[in-house]
């Protein structure tokens, strides 16, 4: 167990859980309504993925292979590798809880200490089989998704009857918001149950084989340089399966835009008498201008993590390829994604208007920059996974701009995506042409301390 501690300190998730939960917090305090789906959806998570990719990382490095023929026990593995993060979870949720200054704080803890847990095993279980942390990340949202949308679903309205309460974390959310169906301590035991299975499933994963063992190791780039990497990145993101949910997600996000938001939008008026009207083009900066970007930049930064922790990087470092060029060629892609993944969201989701152009080209330099600021604080993948869970704060935080107007508004301006925001309204030059400057600077300050990471 202390040596869980001790990894986890020395990859910065506690001070990751800790800086989040301030930003939590205030939340809690100034919209208290807020705190159930805040406690549901980002403090019972928040260590899922950092729990996946130490398990990646460990299993890469050999240190699961050390530790199976270990007197450690596999269910000891899993104790140690959940325990600090669940831990650091629920306290993360005490201050959200007080300063929501909700009844039933005792129940409520309970319930985010269960949901936790088993997202958190749940989580190492399915990293535990994988390869990279690029290969769990694609597989990890396929279980998880229905855990966190269909309790939304039923908190909205959009799915009524018992029958939903087959979904373990619908009781959560419910018991959360205090509008529960049923008592708390058959949510509760329902949930034990759920959790005590994921718990299985983690030690079950733990001990048993490496899958990716007895498979070729990964191509390096030979002396012809660039187009011997591409098609050795072509084979390994189809060995992982990686490459149809990533090329497929701007598809995703705009036909979900497309045709799920207006009769969203509709139902809620008809319903529950909210006028969405208004938010619908400050959703769609956020599900599609801002976020396909950021999802490429994230994309980048994990495979260049990934490399570097599988040794590829020294062989690149000596090759005709090179650092730079390698970093070049990974941005370049990276680029090329978000270009093309808004190309298609854009118009395919129908709510962005044809005057925000400007704003879908600000966006594109969002990509690169991302990957960038990953990499130039991030040391290897586990790092890489809490790093851009807390750049998810400054990258997403000025949307607010949409609503904020004079000084407070420009408190935003050294961040690219407040002038993402400024262009939507229309193609004004001196937005466009400061919001470049804004993405470049970042850029050029961005790139040397990346590069000097990277040669370490």
């Amino acid at each position: 167990m202390r040596t869980g501690w001790l990894v986890q300190a020395r990859h910065h998730v506690p001070a990751l859980v800790a800086g989040l939960a301030v930003p939590w917090t205030v939340m809690a305090a100034v919209l208290p309504a807020t705190a159930p789906y805040l406690l549901f959806i980002e403090v019972a998570t928040v260590g899922t993925f950092v729990a996946g990719a130490l398990t990646v990382a460990e299993r890469a490095t050999g240190i699961t292979a050390a530790l199976a023929v270990s007197p450690a026990r596999p269910a000891g593995l899993v104790a140690a590798r959940i325990t600090p993060l669940w831990i650091l979870t629920v306290l993360a949720a005490v201050p959200v809880l007080l300063a929501a200054r909700a009844a039933g704080h005792l129940v409520s803890l309970g319930v985010i200490a269960l949901t936790a847990l088993l997202l958190l095993a749940a989580g190492v279980g399915m990293a535990a089989r994988r390869r990279t942390v690029m290969g769990f990340l694609t597989v990890a949202p396929w279980p998880l998704a229905p855990l966190l949308a269909v309790p939304l679903a039923v908190a909205a309205g959009l799915f009524t009857g018992p029958a939903w309460y087959a979904v373990p974390t619908t009781g959560t959310l419910a018991l959360l918001r205090g509008v529960a169906s049923y008592p708390a301590w058959q949510l509760l035991g329902y949930l034990a149950l759920w959790t005590a299975a994921a718990i299985a499933y983690a030690v079950h994963a733990i001990a048993g084989p490496d899958p990716h063992r007895t498979r070729p190791t990964r191509r390096r780039p030979t002396a012809r340089g660039r187009p011997s990497y591409l098609r050795a990145d072509l084979a390994n993101v189809t060995r992982e399966a990686i490459i149809v949910p990533i090329a497929a997600s701007p598809l995703l996000l705009g036909l979900v835009l497309r045709y799920a938001l207006p009769p969203l939008a509709g139902w809620a008026e008809r319903v529950h008498g909210l006028d969405l009207t208004g938010y619908l083009p400050v959703s769609t900066l956020l599900a599609i201008v801002v976020h396909v970007p950021v999802i490429a930049g994230m994309i980048g930064a994990l495979i260049i993590l990934d490399d570097r922790d599988d040794g590829a990087l020294h062989a690149i470092r000596v090759s005709p390829l090179g650092l730079r060029r390698y970093l070049g060629y990974r941005l370049t892609l990276v680029t090329g994604f978000a270009a093309a993944g808004l190309a298609v969201a854009a118009p395919l989701s129908g709510q962005v208007p044809a005057s925000a152009w400007g704003a879908c080209l600000l966006a594109i330099p969002l990509a690169p920059t991302f990957t960038l600021a990953v990499l130039a604080v991030a040391g290897n993948r586990v790092d890489g996974v809490t790093t851009v869970k807390a750049l998810g704060v400054p990258s997403y935080a000025p949307l607010a701009a949409w609503w904020l107007a004079g000084a407070a508004g420009w408190a935003f301006a050294p961040l690219p995506t407040y002038w993402i925001v400024r262009a939507w309204d229309g193609p004004q030059p001196a937005v466009i042409a400061s919001g470049a400057i804004c993405a470049g600077l970042w850029i050029l300050l961005l790139a040397p301390r990346a590069l000097r990471r990277l040669a370490r």
